[in-house]
């Protein structure tokens, strides 16, 4: 009779959770608390040990879309242009080893837009947007490549790839696109690499068309935050759990999408805390959001439970001088999101990095300045190079 009864409530929990939302209580999973208005300014030293800083030497981009770390090396994916992406390997001291992939390796048309490592030691990245896997030795080598169909019948541009969730297994998600009619589909599809329906979850039915999601990947897993029940799931398998509950206290107040393309300023006004993005290692959840006017950065430590919220930073690491921090870096928060178990990383344009310490330098009174060069030798000999093409990466490291 109990084995019988526990597999009914098993059934009814996988029933909800694949037909509804909010059907998990707050308690059941740990809490992530958002309140603008106890938000604080971070001090640096609470949070990291220290920075180091480098820049990558050797070939031409325009940004970096994500940087990989490992104990000899640093694995890159960079843009040219829009839509022109690729793989590049650094060694330590940021000097151009070589590309890793060739124009061969997927259609000319559609670019690498992720790479992550695999749990058996190669290289996993992502190409679109006829979404193909491909996979690579340490050493650059294309071990295979795998197209990853669509069967759906939906446009590519509204059902996105977000990635390997198990072996054959991936998870695709509906785009957001204004106007359209959702009324008869599920936001989340786990297919085979095929295109076989495996499971889908939350039905778009009766709900008004989607605000911003945030998806990342944690382990084998990819978790997302659902902005209609303020869960954050994981999605492993053609299974999903929850992870956390983001209480957003009394401001839960989902924002108008469709008034938001309309008029953006109303829309914030009228909205409670939205745009919520996170991210996650091993001791926190990390994350920013936007409320009224202005955006606002989290961060949950797992070993405690506590939520501390941020509005401003003090940096006492970098900057110990008495001066405005606002010179340099402008703005910390761009790069919240970019993180591992071991750093944060902010990446920096060589013009505005030159720029930056230039506005520091005539802020600053000579002594000051003469005493900014001497706690930090590796920031002016950046500068001192002067070097157009070399991209600037700050790591903070966590405690």
């Amino acid at each position: 009779m109990m084995n019988i009864r526990l597999l009914f409530f098993c059934f009814v929990c996988f029933f909800l959770l694949e037909r509804g939302y909010g059907q998990v209580k707050s308690s059941d999973v740990p809490v992530i608390r958002l309140c603008p208005e106890e938000a604080q300014t971070l001090k640096m030293s609470e949070l990291f040990t220290g920075y180091r800083v480098m820049s990558l030497k050797g070939c031409s981009y325009t940004w970096v879309k994500n940087i990989l770390e490992l104990d000899d090396r640093f694995i890159a994916l960079f843009e040219i242009s829009l839509g022109n992406n690729y793989i590049a390997e650094f060694d330590k001291s940021g000097n151009f080893k070589r590309k890793i992939g060739s124009n061969d390796d997927c259609d000319k048309y559609h670019y690498v837009h992720d790479i992550f490592f695999e749990s058996n030691g190669t290289l996993g990245a992502y190409a679109s947007s006829n979404p193909e896997y491909l996979n690579y030795s340490l050493e650059g080598k294309l071990n295979y490549r795998r197209a990853i169909k669509n069967t759906t019948g939906i446009w590519d541009e509204d059902f996105a790839l977000k990635g390997r969730v198990g072996n054959d297994l991936y998870l695709w998600c509906r785009r957001y696109r204004q106007g359209k009619n959702y009324s008869e589909s599920y936001w989340l599809k786990v297919m085979t690499t095929d295109g076989r329906l495996v499971r889908q979850f939350f039905p778009l039915k009766g709900l008004k068309n989607r605000g911003k999601d945030s998806f990342y990947r944690y382990g084998s897993a990819i978790r997302l935050y659902n902005v209609y029940d303020s869960y954050i799931y994981s999605v492993e398998g053609d299974q999903i759990r929850p992870s956390y509950y983001v209480d957003k206290g009394q401001h839960s107040v989902l924002l108008d999408f469709e008034l938001w393309f309309k008029d953006e300023e109303k829309a914030n006004r009228e909205a409670g805390v939205h745009h919520i993005t996170v991210n996650e290692n091993r001791k926190y959840v990390m994350g920013s959001y936007f409320f009224k006017e202005r955006y606002y950065y989290f961060v949950h430590d797992k070993s405690n439970g506590k939520t501390c919220n941020y509005v401003s930073i003090d940096d006492d690491i970098l900057f110990s001088l008495s001066f405005p921090i606002k010179y340099f870096p402008s703005v910390y928060f761009d790069s919240w999101n970019n993180f591992d178990d071991h750093y944060i990383y902010f990446y920096y344009r060589p013009r505005a990095f030159i720029r930056k310490v230039d506005r520091l330098k005539e802020h600053l009174l000579p002594s000051a300045w003469d005493e900014f060069c001497r706690k930090h030798p590796d920031i002016i000999k950046i500068y001192q190079e002067n070097d157009r093409d070399a991209f600037v990466i700050i790591s903070y490291k966590f405690r």
